[in-house]
Parts: structure tokens; sequence; C-alpha cells
């Protein structure tokens, strides 16, 4: 299973409730599933991080997931694209902070 399949099973029963989803129809299940495995991939690859373990990542994955089960993928990164911004500058200023710190380390 990879990070995404694995990251999707075990957020599944959040973005369920998060969407007032009850059915457990294994249709349906499959195909939020997929959503949630995609989502998951996309964001990722859209902030540039390895994993989506804060609450920022799990919401525009949730978020990605929830316009895509309502057809409207096309106006996500529109209406999230600050939101993006804002997750991956946090993210790479803390990359960089790290490689400073790092390299002050490395030079004493």
């Amino acid at each position: 299973m990879t990070d995404a399949e694995t990251w999707a099973t075990n957020n599944l029963p959040s973005f369920k409730q998060r969407m007032r989803i009850s059915t457990e129809d294994s249709d349906e299940t499959a195909n939020l599933m997929t959503m949630l495995t995609a989502s998951y991939s996309s964001i990722l690859r859209l902030v540039g991080v390895e994993d989506a373990t804060d609450f920022e990542m799990q919401e525009l994955i949730f978020e990605r997931t929830r316009y895509t089960y309502n057809d409207a993928l096309d106006e996500f990164l529109h209406n999230y694209q600050e939101n993006i911004r804002n997750v991956w500058l946090f993210h790479h200023l803390e990359d960089e902070k790290q490689e400073s710190e790092e390299n002050k380390e490395n030079s004493s």
C-alpha cells in the first residue's frame, strides 16, 4: 500500500464525517478512497512536501476531495490559491531554516 493509500484509509472516516456521508456502500467507499488518494498526491506535489502530517495539509486534501466529489475540481486551485501558497511558504521557510542551522553546526 502506498503512502497515499494508507493516508486515505486512515482519514476516510474523518472525511465522511465532515461531508456527512453515512453510506457504507462499497462502490461509494472505493470512489471516496480514489478521490482522497489522488488529492493527497496532488496536494503534496503542489506544496512540495513529503507527507501530510499537519492539519493545514489535511484541510487542503479534504477540500480538494470535496471539490472533486462535487464535480467542481476546476474551481479548487483558484479558490484555495492563497492557502496553498501560504502552506508552501511555511514548509519551505522551515526547510531553509533547518538547512541554515545545519550549516552553522557543520561550520563550527
